[in-house]
């Protein structure tokens, strides 16, 4: 599959040709990859002071360090210990907690993060997130 290449003017998608992009039944997979393009070249954006890159954001996001680092260049500001290199489960929830702690304490509404934290912590044996040495 070809690249899709997207801008956003205001909230609305826009091609490269300036055309709004709309959902039409049987494209909402394009949509999905539209939007995790854009998603993911804005993180890239916010984290190239910082010399970090995201490629995929779920694989990329699973050990809170990456998370972290956005957050703290969103906020300007360290947002507490982050452990850079975790070398278990423990330790990356700990950092993605860090990370959520953070985005609340802006009085950001975190809409059904909760539930996907008690999950992890639940699931602590088995996860598809290996943190590397």
């Amino acid at each position: 599959m070809s690249e899709v290449q997207v801008d956003v003017v205001g909230h609305q998608a826009r091609s490269k040709e300036g055309r709004g992009i709309s959902v039409r039944s049987g494209d909402s997979d394009k949509w999905i990859i539209i939007q995790k393009t854009t998603f993911t070249n804005w993180v890239n954006v916010q984290l190239q002071p910082r010399n970090l890159e995201v490629r995929d954001l779920q694989d990329d996001f699973c050990d809170g360090v990456k998370l972290c680092a956005l957050v703290e260049a969103l906020q300007q500001k360290k947002i507490g210990r982050v452990v850079a290199k975790p070398i278990n489960q423990h330790q990356s929830i700990q950092n993605v907690t860090v990370a959520l702690t953070a985005i609340a304490n802006d009085n950001v509404r975190l809409v059904n993060i909760v539930k996907v934290c008690q999950l992890l912590a639940m699931n602590n044996s088995t996860s598809e997130c290996t943190p590397t040495a």
